[in-house]
């Protein structure tokens, strides 16, 4: 119990912030862990119900989902993280995915202005032969500005099936987005942001996509623990099969 809470009264310490804080819900930033340190991070998200509209094919009942990972900071430039996926429905929880993630910065991320490009590369290994195809993951990342003052990045990436399992679909998802953050208090540890999402597949797949999203979060940093909350709003109407609404919930600590 001592332990327990000398840890959380350093994590929320007043200190410069430490871990590689995400003012955004979707979008992939510059910010990398430093090197050497280890963060531990969560996401929770979920897809809104999907509702029939005019086509019972349509219909879905909500999707949620867990990502932890811990996140280390191997380089002023490279950053690790090896994530496990849960995916839960009405019916079921099944451990999805284990994955490998590298973030790649071109500039140290000691230089924090200026353009600061980023590349990221994934590799996600199904568990469950029910859920989705094992897949890779390549995302360019172009931000500009400094955490603590008006920030933008800007996204375009894409997800391609791998051949296990072999009784799934293997769609080619393209995804391009971005955001835009400020800060509500002096040194960045309030900050709100927007930004925008959309998905697309080859014309082969089902009508789910394209998906077209917008949303805002607002983000929290103290010391070394971050926390950002949001949600997206689907823009395809309802008679795609996408969801209305995806809220996000991200948060890590630094040890």
């Amino acid at each position: 119990m001592i332990l327990a809470i000398l840890t959380l009264a350093s994590a929320l310490a007043s200190a410069p912030a430490e871990a590689g804080r995400r003012a955004f819900l979707f979008a992939y930033d510059s910010e990398i862990v430093p090197e050497g340190d280890v963060e531990l991070e969560q996401w929770w998200w979920s897809e809104s119900r999907i509702q029939a509209g005019g086509d019972r094919a349509t219909a879905r009942a909500a999707l949620y989902w867990i990502w932890w990972a811990p996140v280390i900071g191997l380089t002023n430039h490279l950053e690790l993280a090896l994530p496990i996926q849960i995916i839960a429905g009405a019916n079921n929880t099944t451990l999805q995915t284990f994955s490998a993630d590298l973030y790649y910065r071109f500039f140290s991320r000691e230089k924090e202005g200026g353009f600061q490009p980023l590349i990221r590369a994934s590799i996600h290994q199904a568990i469950s032969a029910r859920s989705a195809p094992s897949s890779g993951e390549v995302n360019l990342v172009l931000a500009y500005g400094k955490p603590s003052e008006l920030h933008i990045a800007v996204n375009a990436g894409v997800t391609f099936s791998l051949p296990w399992p072999e009784n799934l679909p293997r769609p080619a998802t393209g995804s391009f987005g971005g955001g835009v953050s400020y800060p509500l208090s002096p040194g960045g540890e309030f900050r709100l942001s927007a930004e925008v999402l959309a998905e697309v597949q080859d014309p082969s797949m089902p009508l789910a996509f394209p998906r077209y999203f917008a949303g805002g979060a607002v983000s929290w940093t103290r010391g070394r623990i971050w926390i950002t909350a949001g949600t997206m709003v689907g823009l395809t109407g309802l008679s795609s099969a996408s969801p209305p609404f995806i809220p996000r919930l991200l948060w890590a600590v630094a040890l």
